[in-house]
């Protein structure tokens, strides 16, 4: 079903939205999570370290998907808020090439030269790296897959049905948590099992969600399948977002690397950062589903010219997502040890990990305080200023981190510690712009009217 978004209660609304859309993001999450649980507990805690010391590649990859379905979401948003629905079809023709394209490049990338990144970029230990490539080369596979999904699920954000993705993603969760038992623990596939899974089951995601899509918009010779320059504006948008998710999936290979660099000397420091890393996303989610509603939120007020909408938007959303953020960090941080033990880790890498994680739980409220201001910069198109904030707050994390190593003032810890610093980077550059009011000049639907 479509949602309207410019007229009712701002909070009720996003809320509505957002809540099929985190819990879709736990569904795609527990991905990772059960490929985790079971290879931990029932391969080894070293088959553990090498598939989470390949996260930073993952994540490159979903970010380079996430970000040019931004710019989809972006335009399928504000021609829907300014009742351009003649173009819709052809943005979701355009889009599904677009994002097609896209994914074959970056499939066959993966494949080819995981072995090199794995060695060479991330420094992953010789007695791990073997299952790592392994891993990566079969996960790889699968990215023509993620690609066209993130773009559907994008489209379908944008014109308000945020339903249908959480039955996709319920359909390939249930699949992919299946099909990893049955390849680990029955067939005793090891890390390729786990990885087979996540293919197979992504594979029926898009196939599912594409059948979906065509019924909404069944094909027509009489609609364009390609627009250059719908393709162009898409790009143009999500090109910065993708830019910006990429920069940080290299920020956290570098302090991937960084914590690889002490595995010889502090015996779990890897399985300990996967396993928090893993944690990390549950967190994120109500985050991420919060900016996401505020972002398809804002494109349509936009769209509309309703700014005062897109302001008292922000302020809801704020509330709402700084409340679930804080109950969720001091549960996280009280149930440390249970948390972290469920992958399976013990002795030095649980120890580790309990430390890490509740460090990380006293200072989630500031990121939370970024991810929402920035759904108003994305749903506006204002994404270059997101990712110079963005490449600012990884800048800032990665040379204090590196520069802290080297001069001797902080160990492994470093890799975390200076988050919180990065976060306030972020806020002061966001929120500057934000009371700027400058984004409320980059609509790209073309029927906007300055509002208050």
């Amino acid at each position: 079903m479509k949602r309207d978004m410019t007229t009712g209660k701002e909070w009720k609304l996003i809320l509505l939205f957002t809540l099929p859309i985190m819990a879709g993001n736990l569904l795609q999450q527990l991905y990772n999570v059960v490929d985790g649980i079971i290879v931990g507990n029932f391969v080894s805690e070293s088959a553990f370290a090498a598939v989470t010391a390949c996260q930073p590649l993952t994540m490159l990859y979903l970010a380079l998907a996430i970000g040019i379905s931004v710019g989809v979401g972006i335009v399928v948003s504000q021609y829907f808020g300014a009742g351009k629905k003649d173009e819709l079809p052809v943005a979701v023709n355009t889009a599904l090439i677009l994002l097609g394209a896209c994914g074959l490049i970056i499939t066959m990338i993966g494949v080819i030269y995981s072995p090199f990144m794995l060695k060479h970029v991330l420094r992953i230990p010789d007695d791990i790296r073997a299952d790592s490539v392994t891993y990566m080369r079969i996960y790889s596979a699968g990215l023509l897959f993620q690609f066209l999904y993130n773009g559907i699920a994008a489209t379908l954000r944008g014109f308000g049905d945020s339903k249908a993705t959480l039955y996709f993603l319920l359909i390939s969760a249930i699949l992919s948590a299946a099909l990893t038992f049955v390849f680990v623990l029955v067939i005793e596939w090891g890390v390729a099992g786990a990885a087979f899974s996540t293919v197979i089951a992504q594979a029926v995601c898009a196939a599912v969600s594409y059948m979906y899509l065509r019924k909404r918009f069944p094909y027509s010779k009489n609609v364009k399948r390609w627009d250059r320059g719908i393709a162009a504006t898409m790009t143009r948008l999500g090109l910065p977002i993708a830019v910006q998710l990429g920069f940080v999936s290299f920020g956290t290979g570098a302090m991937q690397r960084l914590v690889n660099g002490f595995a010889s000397t502090v015996p779990g420091i890897i399985a300990a950062y996967g396993a928090v890393m893993r944690l990390d996303f549950i967190i994120y989610i109500p985050m991420m589903g919060f900016q996401t509603g505020l972002a398809t939120f804002t494109g349509q007020n936009i769209g509309a010219g309703n700014l005062d909408r897109v302001k008292r938007g922000f302020h809801a959303t704020l509330a709402m997502t700084m409340l679930i953020t804080v109950i969720l960090s001091t549960a996280f941080y009280i149930y440390a040890e249970s948390v972290v033990g469920v992958f399976g880790l013990t002795d030095d890498a649980l120890k580790i990990g309990i430390s890490l994680i509740k460090f990380l739980m006293l200072f989630y409220w500031l990121f939370c305080a970024y991810m929402a201001v920035g759904g108003v910069l994305q749903g506006a198109g204002d994404t270059v200023l997101l990712s110079v904030t963005t490449l600012s707050a990884l800048a800032t994390r990665v040379l204090t981190g590196y520069l802290a190593v080297y001069f001797g003032i902080l160990g492994y810890t470093a890799a975390w510690v200076t988050a919180p610093i990065a976060w306030l980077v972020a806020i002061a550059i966001s929120y500057s712009r934000y009371f700027s009011g400058a984004w409320k000049k980059k609509a790209v639907a073309g029927r906007f009217k300055q509002g208050s």
